[in-house]
């Protein structure tokens, strides 16, 4: 009952547990009811064909748990910057001294008093087919609605101006970070698959999936490529888009055949399309002069876009069209939206051979040669995706080189 967060009703900071707002600071969300039901029908006399359907409702916890946001606001949380004045001088006696001439507020952090348990429609409907004994293939479609998914925003946002001194709407406080329930997803796909069971000293598993995710905040948190915090704060709707998570083509292949001797070679086979990621300006640069977010780190602010952002045969030194961003003016937001361009796409090959030797009475010896990334392919990373960076649009790293390891393994 010390703890303190901001409250939109009021706008003021109310300590937990008082002026109707919760001890938890937001109410106990009590009808998660998640119900299941699964059908199947086998279509064939001969039993060999089933059709199978299922729906079920599924909640989840946030990456950051709620409770943590308690401290995030004054007194228990104090938040003090320095940068370059014409006051001379910073000592360690007084870092921040009282006739600093501009504002420096802390930021607060609030929760949508009513935050809800972010949850997940899941729904499919599969066709199987046996063929023979030890083979079956399937074909799929399955799909899923995320709800009341958490994410955040900056309550105390200005509006994009050129005034030299920008003021938040409320210049008491810095960012106001206000935890909702307020995001959603979208994922549909079109899945395969044949397997072999093991026979004739065969097993194999195919598989192949074409599918579409779509949100407005892939996670809680930055991820790879996307802050997963909005420019705008008052424009939500700007932020749909491709999930950071997003693989359009997913194909794989796992099998593994015992040779004569005692051989066995066995191995697996991916090969997917690239990630969606977000053009951004630098951190640094906050050309929309709307102020930064303990949340947002800063990289929220887009460039302009125009034209064609792709490029025909993109490559580690110019994996997109950089001439199509521009800097806004100053003062407004940019046109670019998130993840409107694709990352490289994911290639590898691993292979082990096996040899079993027998030894006296139960004893076994196992030899093992394994390759990881056998062909030696180099999977790029997502490429610099800041614009104003003296490497934007360049790939600077990639994923691991062809790795070979021996092993022995003996059995008693």
């Amino acid at each position: 009952d010390r703890a303190t967060l901001y409250d939109p009703q009021t706008s003021t900071l109310l300590p937990a547990g008082t002026g109707g707002l919760a001890r938890a600071g937001y109410e106990t969300d009590r009808n998660n009811w998640a119900p299941r039901i699964g059908a199947a029908w086998t279509v064939d006399e001969a039993a060999t064909t089933v059709l199978r359907g299922a729906y079920g409702i599924h909640y989840n916890h946030s990456a950051l748990a709620p409770s943590e946001g308690l401290y995030f606001s004054a007194p228990y949380f104090n938040f003090s910057a320095y940068f370059t004045s014409p006051l001379g001088l910073v000592t360690l006696s007084e870092p921040f001294p009282r006739n600093f001439p501009i504002p420096t507020p802390n930021p607060a952090f609030g929760f949508q008093r009513d935050l809800r348990t972010p949850f997940l429609h899941e729904f499919n409907v599969t066709l199987q087919r046996q063929l023979g004994s030890t083979r079956v293939a399937e074909v799929a479609y399955v799909g899923s609605r995320g709800r009341n998914l958490i994410a955040a925003r900056d309550l105390n946002q200005p509006r994009p101006s050129t005034a030299p001194l920008n003021l938040r709407p409320d210049p008491r406080f810095a960012d106001i970070t206000l935890i909702e329930s307020r995001a959603r997803s979208e994922f549909d796909s079109l899945q395969a698959r044949f397997q072999q069971r093991y026979a004739f000293g065969c097993t194999m598993l195919v598989a192949y999936t074409l599918g579409k995710s779509m949100d407005d905040a892939s996670a809680f948190f930055t991820s790879a490529g996307d802050p997963n915090f909005p420019q705008d704060s008052a424009n939500l709707d700007a932020e749909w888009g491709r999930s950071s998570f997003d693989v359009r083509h997913r194909f794989s292949v796992s099998f593994s055949y015992d040779l004569p001797f005692d051989f066995t070679v066995s191995g697996i086979v991916q090969m997917q399309s690239g990630r969606p990621f977000t053009v951004a300006l630098l951190p640094e640069v906050d050309n929309s002069n709307t102020g930064r977010s303990s949340l947002g780190f800063g990289g929220n602010d887009r460039p302009n876009v125009s034209g064609t952002a792709t490029v025909s045969n993109p490559g580690p030194n110019q994996w997109f069209n950089t001439g199509a961003f521009s800097m806004p003016a100053f003062g407004t937001f940019g046109n670019a939206g998130r993840n409107i361009l694709e990352g490289p796409g994911y290639q590898n090959v691993n292979l082990a051979l096996l040899k079993r030797v027998p030894l006296r009475g139960r004893t076994r010896l196992q030899l093992r040669a394994e390759a990881f990334n056998l062909l030696n392919r180099a999977n790029f990373d997502l490429p610099d995706n800041f614009y104003g960076s003296p490497t934007f649009g360049q790939i600077l790293s990639a994923g691991a080189p062809r790795h070979i390891q021996f092993g022995a393994r003996l059995t008693f």
